[in-house]
């Protein structure tokens, strides 16, 4: 049995059930998305009730065109109905915010490549090793002997070349991996259109305001660590439909001697948020795990209910016993 082998419990259970509710995290992100549109499409395809539900905001350029697919909270219609529900990229229940209330007590799969956090559901296919859950849900169309449509095939391949930077995340060993990208490829999907889709159409505010993150980095370690952070006013000029953090990393990432990066976001009066990149060794996740967030080895973050100046320099100490 190889790591990505969908269990028993969760094909039977996509086989006998009628009706799904597929459930993804606050803050989508292409991933979530996009395991859910496919997945939801794949059910369809087999005659099956498919409902699905974001709690969003969608305020990434690269998918608010995908908002009008999704609903923001169960319907009471289908509370009655015993339907499965299947919760997409969330390590931990609180990722889904105020929809764990409107899904109390129903029949729960978790399908992850998160492993922080604390377990909750009743089937899990939960693989860390994973690139993306996108990449999980491939599998599991395949279990059933069948392979992607082509839309289905387009979003397999948005969600996991958005979890590995369009796969410059990836290290050796991950050959199972283009091998399923290559599959998609052959059933319609085009890698140029994915690299449009997730890095073009920004405006010229979106690459202002990385101006304005690089302007104000800060070097610790002899380089090792770099932070920045995006003030209130960046946030009333810009607008969250401005940011790109993704091409900031990149650009933090090509400088010589780098291995983690802070971005520290204002968010509200209440709120913080910060990113954790790692480019080689240090496990981010772990970090934002100890702050009750979560991610992976190299990409993780967490929320924080105090002044950015307090979090920032929790984090320098605690990067000095790593870097």
């Amino acid at each position: 049995m190889n790591n990505f082998d969908v269990p028993l419990e969760l094909k039977q259970s996509l086989e006998e059930k009628d009706s799904f509710i597929l459930i993804g995290h606050k803050n989508p992100d292409g991933d979530c998305l996009s395991s859910q549109l496919a997945l939801g499409s794949f059910l369809k395809r087999q005659g099956k009730n498919v409902c699905l539900i974001s709690p969003g905001p969608f305020n990434r350029l690269e998918i608010e065109h995908q908002e009008p697919y999704f609903l923001s909270h169960v319907p009471d219609t289908w509370k009655n109905i015993d339907p499965l529900v299947v919760v997409l990229d969330c390590s931990t229940i609180d990722r889904i915010g105020y929809l764990a209330d409107e899904i109390e007590g129903m029949n729960v799969a978790v399908v992850d490549h998160h492993d922080s956090g604390m377990s909750f559901g009743d089937i899990h296919f939960i693989r860390p090793h994973a690139p993306s859950v996108t990449f999980l849900v491939h599998k599991i169309i395949e279990s059933f002997n069948m392979e992607p449509n082509k839309e289905e095939a387009e979003l397999l391949l948005f969600g996991v070349a958005t979890d590995t930077g369009f796969f410059r995340h990836l290290e050796s060993g991950s050959g199972e991996i283009f091998q399923s990208v290559a599959k998609l490829t052959e059933c319609g999907a085009s890698p140029k259109e994915v690299h449009s889709l997730m890095y073009g159409g920004r405006s010229l505010k979106s690459k202002q305001l990385i101006g304005k993150l690089l302007s104000r980095t800060r070097s610790e370690y002899e380089g090792k660590l770099i932070l920045t952070f995006e003030t209130e006013e960046d946030l009333h000029d810009f607008g969250k439909e401005n940011r790109d953090s993704d091409a900031f990393y990149q650009q933090i990432q090509g400088i010589k001697g780098v291995e983690v990066i802070v971005l520290v976001r204002f968010e509200s009066n209440s709120e913080i948020s910060v990113g954790l990149r790692s480019k080689y060794y240090a496990d981010v996740g772990s970090v934002a795990k100890s702050f009750g967030g979560g991610g992976h080895k190299k990409a993780a973050g967490f929320t924080w209910n105090g002044p950015a100046e307090e979090i920032t320099d929790k984090l320098i100490k605690i990067f000095s016993k790593i870097l």
